[in-house]
């Protein structure tokens, strides 16, 4: 059989999830449909060791550069030419069926990129967690899919957005680089993502994401129109059940921006350490 696509996995210090990741991806993949490649980057830890006892076909990339942007770089120029290219974070969970289904409109050329369905699993995660995570899903964003964590470029989509500049938001980097008819939205592509268990993480999470769109708007790419907290609100207006559930999301997010008006200086790379659990079990 062909290889259809090449799935590209940037991953800095995952070895406690790359594993799983790797293991949901190649559920039901035929051999030789997808070219899984995984680029290890400023690892200190055994996450390069782990993807190659994970997946042995896979390519595994080190480099000693950190950074998701270099590291997705790397691997697009081993990517197969003309077809494809999927981008999936290393803690996430989706099945090669599921991939295969998102790449499907990018074949025809019916679209340029492709985004699924994300599900959140906040069955670990406090009570002010899963309100913010119910919250968050009365987006509207999210009934056109979730472009992050997992998408699709078609050949000509690679070409409009490789290589990527050195910036922390680089999935909203790229959603950013088509127009809204460009996208095609593959329900049938759900994945799974992890809410983070408490709400100290989910602030420093959502400070990275909020700091790396603004810097992507001030290079002049703003956000797509009718998102955020007034179109959540809009969509709250027919569910009082929700509402509560609103007031904590508003709650944080303006916790989020008083943190970022307030810091000196952005740390490295703020990602959430609660779901991320080490090799011995311990959290």
């Amino acid at each position: 059989m062909s290889e259809l696509a090449t799935v590209l996995i940037p991953a800095w210090n995952e070895a406690a999830v790359i594993g799983r990741t790797l293991a949901t991806l190649q559920q039901g993949l035929a051999r030789g449909r997808l070219r899984l490649i995984v680029i290890a980057n400023a690892c200190t830890d055994d996450t390069a060791a782990v993807a190659r006892a994970a997946a042995p076909e896979a390519l595994v990339l080190e480099t000693p550069i950190a950074g998701k942007s270099q590291a997705l770089n790397l691997g697009v120029s081993y990517a197969l030419p003309s077809r494809p290219v999927v981008c999936l974070d290393a803690d996430l969970d989706v099945t090669a069926s599921q991939v295969l289904a998102l790449i499907a409109p990018l074949l025809d050329d019916r679209a340029l990129a492709a985004c699924g369905t994300m599900e959140v699993d906040s069955a670990g995660a406090s009570p002010a967690v899963r309100s913010w995570v119910r919250a968050w899903m009365l987006n509207p964003y999210f009934t056109h899919g979730k472009f992050g964590g997992l998408f699709a470029l078609s050949p000509k989509g690679v070409q409009r957005v490789f290589p990527l500049p050195l910036v922390t938001g680089d999935d909203e980097w790229i959603r950013r680089a088509f127009a809204a008819d460009e996208v095609a939205f593959v329900a049938a592509c759900r994945f799974v993502a992890r809410a983070p268990r408490n709400l100290s993480s989910l602030i420093q999470t959502r400070c990275r994401s909020l700091r790396g769109a603004r810097v992507i708007s001030a290079m002049g790419r703003p956000a797509p129109l009718r998102e955020g907290v007034g179109a959540m609100l809009m969509a709250a207006v027919s569910q009082p059940q929700r509402w509560g559930d609103l007031v904590v999301f508003v709650a944080v997010m303006a916790w989020v921006r008083l943190r970022l008006a307030t810091e000196r200086a952005a740390p490295r790379w703020e990602r959430d350490a609660t779901t991320r659990p080490s090799l011995s079990g311990k959290v």
